[in-house]
């Protein structure tokens, strides 16, 4: 486990809310999408809003584009910062290849920086050496499917190589009336990774993709003529690439260095805004043993974004062109208190953007080893969400009111935006009951300021053709308020044939808005599930036939997204060595039912999925 310290560490020692879900997970759910395994981690709220579009947050501020998550994969942030927030249905790798997930529930800002407030979701594939051979995957749904194909090799003496291709499509969700919704959509990738070993003390990874697709919306549109809005089916491409290399040189076995750079593009041409973005990333770190009682870690980098922007007759920007600069230095130590008992871990990391300037954001972490067996542990952290560009310079027509002379809302952006902020507590306990059973808890209370709200801009005027008001608003930072939760995680192996695992968490929110918001944030509370509770059953019938069964429930979010409990199965045999057939059920308790609020609301129904993978 590396995302909370940047080195490794052991989970049972971490000073934070984290869970690891690994390889077998992912398998034995029969998931075939990172946001469908997300599901599977304790105190995430994952919501499908659209055959194409996701909604992921933890501890709240769930959105289509929730903007206080970082996801990164193999170090690599896909966090846009265009609009703030993550295009799951361009993320996506040959699940396999997956090695684990490491999601840190809770801010994560003193190492990873601005943008890690309520957690941080880190995607780490395997090495290309656990990848050799050759692997083909046909998956079926009666609303679309996947087939995709990997091999791997050497590449020299000490070198090792995988390449992939993947083709996948889905078909429209149903709303409501069962008429069918305009979003579809399909994608082709493809990508490989190189790992090589130097010399003795010296490896590294070179590593890239690239994917091209295309999906289909539905848009409300306003217009300045009546009926003043439509709803615009129009179809949409997306494609990028990005390109990662990281080279680790080994000093000693009490020191290590690492120095790590991508570039990465990715364009979407939609009906509201099209976007060009590139990113220039360089982060260098040091690890160091520095006696028996301090683990000193430190580094720095720099990150480069340029953005081309395009907007719409309802979406335009002052600055369509611009380049945005981000220096940061973080520095952390662990100290051993007691030797094997007690460990303080304080740091911070010190990030300059060219919106708020310096931002400061440390956190102070205690780990109390109880016994062999538990260990209790607490955290103190500061961390902030920094605006956006667009978020300075959009103006947006939000919306027209009809009478005599129609007024038009309209949504200007804000040079002198704020970031937001939270200073988190948290309190954890884990314990390993017996050599089989073992529990996670976590508590934590988080205090927000400077929260993104919308205020009036001054009185309506009328516009210089006198056919319109136009009342104007801006984006604002008068948003403050609290929220409080707690996540338990059990896992109990059963016999060598049977594992459960289970979860629940629970999170109440109490969000206000200061004097001179022209809205509330009541709408932001309710995106959020109060309750959410999981089972999950894996069991061997035999040795080469399993049945893995999945409970999930999650409370109402929002007046058109009711509490819903879904049932998933799944039935693998392992047909012959290499080659595996599988069938798997899902949605299979209850009706169609809505996960998020979207326009158009989308529904989804039981459904039949099968696959044959074959690794040779």
């Amino acid at each position: 486990m590396t995302s909370v310290s940047k080195h490794e560490q052991k989970l049972t020692d971490t000073a934070a809310a984290i869970y690891v879900l690994t390889q077998e997970d992912i398998r034995r759910a029969g998931v075939f999408t990172i946001p469908e395994a997300l599901r599977l981690v304790p105190g995430l709220n994952v919501a499908k809003a659209a055959s194409n579009k996701w909604a992921i947050s933890s501890r709240g501020f769930n959105g289509v584009l929730s903007n206080k998550l970082l996801v990164m994969i193999d170090g690599r942030s896909v966090y846009t910062p265009v609009f703030s927030g993550v295009y799951w249905d361009d993320q996506s790798t040959l699940i396999q290849d997956i090695d684990r997930i490491e999601v840190i529930r809770g801010p994560g800002a003193s190492m990873w920086g601005a943008n890690a407030v309520n957690g941080i979701i880190n995607i780490i594939t395997k090495r290309a050496d656990e990848t050799q051979g050759n692997l083909v995957s046909a998956i079926g749904t009666p609303n679309g499917g996947r087939v995709e194909g990997r091999q791997g090799g050497k590449a020299g003496k000490d070198g090792y190589y995988r390449v992939y291709a993947q083709s996948s499509s889905a078909g429209a969700s149903k709303n409501p009336d069962s008429t069918g919704n305009n979003d579809e959509w399909y994608r082709l990738r493809s990508g490989f990774r190189y790992d090589g070993k130097y010399s003795a003390i010296d490896t590294m990874t070179v590593q890239g993709d690239v994917y091209g697709g295309e999906q289909s919306s539905e848009t409300r549109l306003n217009t300045f003529t009546p009926p003043y809005s439509n709803i615009v089916r129009s179809s949409e491409n997306s494609y990028g690439g990005n390109l990662l290399a990281r080279w680790n040189h080994n000093i000693s076995k009490d020191s290590q260095t690492s120095v790590q750079t991508y570039i990465d593009h990715y364009s979407r041409d939609e009906l509201v805004a099209e976007q060009d973005v590139t990113t220039l990333d360089l982060q260098g770190q040091h690890s160091i043993r520095l006696n028996d009682r301090n683990q000193f870690v430190w580094g720095g980098g720099a990150r480069l974004n340029m953005q081309q922007l395009e907007g719409s007759p309802q979406v335009s920007f002052h600055n369509q062109n611009s380049t945005n600069h981000i220096l940061n230095t973080f520095l952390q130590n662990e100290y051993a208190v007691v030797p094997n008992k007690l460990f303080l871990t304080v740091g911070s990391k010190f990030e300059h953007n060219d919106f708020t300037g310096l931002e400061i954001e440390p956190s102070s972490r205690l780990a109390w080893r109880a016994t062999e067996t538990q260990t209790v542990w607490g955290a103190v952290s500061r961390a902030v969400r920094t605006p956006s560009s667009v978020e300075q310079d959009v103006q947006i027509t939000a919306g027209i009111l009809p009478g005599a002379t129609p007024t038009a809302l309209v949504l200007v952006g804000n040079q002198d935006q704020k970031s937001e902020e939270v200073i988190a507590y948290e309190l954890g306990h884990r314990i390993q009951v017996t050599p089989k059973l073992s529990f996670d808890t976590a508590l934590f209370y988080n205090d927000y300021s400077n929260l993104q709200t919308v205020g009036t801009a001054g009185a309506s005027f009328l516009n210089p053709n006198g056919t319109m008001f136009i009342q104007p608003y801006k984006v604002n930072n008068l948003g403050e308020g609290n929220t409080y939760g707690t996540e338990i995680a059990a896992n109990w192996n059963v016999n060598q044939d049977w594992r459960l695992s289970g979860s629940y968490s629970y999170l109440y929110m109490d969000l206000k808005v200061r004097p001179g918001a022209a809205t509330t944030l009541d709408g932001t509370e309710k995106l959020a599930p109060r309750h959410q509770f999981s089972v999950r059953s894996y069991y061997n019938l035999t040795n080469d036939v399993h049945w893995d069964n999945m409970f999930y429930y999650v409370d109402d979010v929002s007046p058109s997204a009711d509490a819903y409990l879904r049932y998933d199965t799944r039935v693998a045999w392992l047909a012959m060595p290499g080659l595996e057939v599988s069938l798997i059920g899902r949605n299979l308790t209850g009706s169609a039912h809505t996960e998020f609020p979207n326009t158009p609301l989308a529904e989804f129904s039981r459904s039949v999925v099968g696959q044959v993978l074959w690794q040779f």
